[in-house]
């Protein structure tokens, strides 16, 4: 079933300002989503989760985007092994369109191909100081209403910068990824409180962020740690992230990260690629995670 959406009519584009219009334009116009994947750390498979989510997407026929939304040490197009031209900071300063300045991405091979685009980042140079917010609303607003993709994923920086809580915030969806360490739960917690002070402030609800317990050590262990800030949210925010799914440790994710290669196309059978499939049936189609 398809999630709501807060956006009302399309006509509110002529009269509300960036970034409202693009939290408010119609989902019946416009059935793109965007979702943000967001980590308060690094370190915990943010980047490696988008990718495989928008892997998993397209091998399930939906048309995606991965937008890497680190504007100053990208590592999408590392992570695929891709070599891009342009990056959305060219896109951002007008140098070239959005239709240039986006890669096509080829995987699989026979049935089982896919393909999907990327909106490379930029790394090594402190772009984040630069960038300019209204750019980045009228950028997911032409993506938006052009209605070119169903998904459009953006891998956030990892920490609270402001423009990326401000890409948190306007996104449909939020994916907060954490592990079981203290660090990392401790750093979500502050991703959450810091999402709900910003979604109130741009007028969105707050029931669309949803944890991911990734590198679990089965998803009984994800659960547990779910549990444990689910308590914290409760008990401080008065409020209940929902729990996305867990995705449980496995060598072979950081063995396809070093060969730059698909762990679902050559391990599709592992605990980890399993999991995304999971995780992609949970955030389409908002059934509940599985739990053993």
């Amino acid at each position: 079933m398809e999630s709501q959406s807060w956006f009302q009519n399309q006509r509110v584009f002529r009269t509300l300002q960036v970034p409202d219009a693009v939290m408010e334009v119609s989902s019946a116009l416009c059935r793109t989503r965007i979702i943000a994947v967001a980590s308060g750390k690094g370190g915990v498979g943010k980047t490696w989760l988008s990718i495989s989510l928008a892997q998993a997407l397209a091998s399930s026929g939906y048309k995606v985007l991965i937008l890497d939304g680190d504007f100053g040490l990208a590592n999408v197009d590392i992570q695929l092994g891709l070599v891009p031209t342009h990056d959305v900071v060219d896109v951002l300063s007008g140098d070239v369109t959005i239709k240039d300045g986006v890669q096509h991405f080829c995987g699989g091979t026979g049935d089982a191909a896919y393909s999907f685009d990327v909106l490379a980042g930029r790394s090594g140079v402190s772009a984040v100081s630069g960038m300019n917010r209204d750019a980045l609303d009228k950028l997911l607003l032409s993506l938006r209403l052009a209605r070119q993709y169903d998904f459009i994923l953006v891998d956030l920086c990892a920490g609270i910068d402001p423009i990326t809580r401000h890409l948190a915030a306007i996104a449909d969806q939020l994916l907060a990824v954490t592990t079981d360490e203290p660090t990392a739960l401790a750093d979500v917690y502050a991703i959450m409180k810091l999402y709900l002070r910003d979604r109130r402030r741009v007028g969105g609800d707050d029931m669309h962020c949803q944890l991911v317990i990734n590198q679990a050590s089965s998803h009984r262990s994800g659960v547990q740690t779910y549990e444990k800030l689910l308590q914290a949210c409760r008990f401080f925010l008065k409020w209940e992230p929902q729990l996305a799914g867990t995705v449980r440790k496995d060598s072979r994710v950081s063995a396809a990260i070093r060969m730059q290669s698909s762990l679902l196309e050559n391990f599709p059978a592992s605990p980890a690629a399993v999991d995304v499939g999971r995780l992609v049936r949970q955030v389409v189609h908002g059934s509940l995670p599985a739990v053993a």
